[in-house]
């Protein structure tokens, strides 16, 4: 799309500039995405409903070569939807042409995926990485997202306190976390072994090199556990699954559900609950527990 198109954008990233930098940076690589999918002399006012339908059924794979699941062009097309509405109430555009498509297409509910305690047993002893136990470990103990873990800065995290300052995680909302004693251990090893790296950066987490954990960082370490973990664990393996991993195991062990809530730093307490006896086997094992032990 044209240059006067890509202005708009960033008015309207800038207005949006109290968000957190997380929100900011996911309208706008959803806005980027749709841009790119058209002609460069293509313009917001040019926009049809048709060429919504078409970069819904056309938009297969990012640049880079990632597949795009049906999910993603749906957050996609809500982020230029959300665009659309400010223009418009804006008087920037006179349109919304995406908004009643947007409003046919409906999320594929997946069922969380999540590892049990011994596969989580599986997982740590497959990692043989340092770095990426250490991660791996932080984020099955704490549930963090992943953008919060790239964030952590080192005066952010404080052993004697067993706790972790989480600064504008979703919804620009901070928070703590908390240390338990195995990963206070690791935490210590860890400091220790990042005191001897050529440090270019205030954050706790950091590469070999002694830089931020970017994104591009975090894809490598999730290509990482799936090639480590492809032949013992059913199915891939991934940051995100250590955060349900993490809620699951918790609400298994009866964590009370507004502490884990506030944990996960989840603005609404349904979706905490919803990681009770949140996949199959969990169920199942309610189910059994209930059933067997009637008289």
């Amino acid at each position: 799309m044209n240059e006067s198109s890509e202005k708009l954008v960033e008015k309207f990233l800038k207005f949006h500039s109290g968000h957190s930098q997380n929100t900011v940076k996911y309208y706008r690589s959803g806005l980027k995405a749709f841009m790119r999918y058209f002609d460069k002399n293509k313009s917001w006012e040019d926009i049809t409903i048709e060429d919504a339908i078409n970069f819904y059924n056309g938009y297969n794979q990012t640049e880079d070569g990632r597949d795009v699941n049906k999910n993603t062009k749906i957050k996609r097309l809500n982020d230029v939807n959300r665009f659309y509405e400010w223009a418009v109430e804006h008087q920037y555009l006179f349109k919304n042409p995406v908004k009643t498509f947007v409003k046919t297409l409906k999320f594929e509910k997946k069922e969380r995926l999540n590892l049990s305690e011994k596969q989580v047993q599986t997982v740590l002893a497959k990692v043989m990485n340092y770095d990426y136990y250490v991660y791996t470990l932080f984020l099955l103990k704490t549930g963090v997202r992943i953008s919060e873990f790239q964030n952590i800065l080192y005066n952010d995290v404080d052993l004697d306190d067993h706790s972790i300052y989480i600064r504008d995680g979703k919804g620009g909302k901070d928070r703590y976390v908390f240390i338990d004693n195995e990963l206070l251990n690791h935490l210590k090893n860890y400091i220790a072994y990042r005191e001897n790296l050529n440090l270019k950066t205030d954050c706790f987490f950091v590469t070999e090199q002694g830089k931020k954990v970017t994104n591009y960082a975090i894809d490598k370490f999730r290509d990482y556990l799936k090639e480590v973990t492809k032949d013992k664990i059913p199915f891939d393996v991934t940051p995100h699954v250590f955060r349900h991993t993490f809620g699951t195991l918790a609400c298994e062990d009866e964590m009370n559900l507004i502490v884990l809530s506030k944990i996960m730093g989840h603005s609404n307490l349904n979706t905490t609950s919803g990681y009770v006896h949140s996949n199959k086997e969990s169920r199942k094992k309610e189910y059994l527990r209930v059933m067997n032990n009637k008289k």
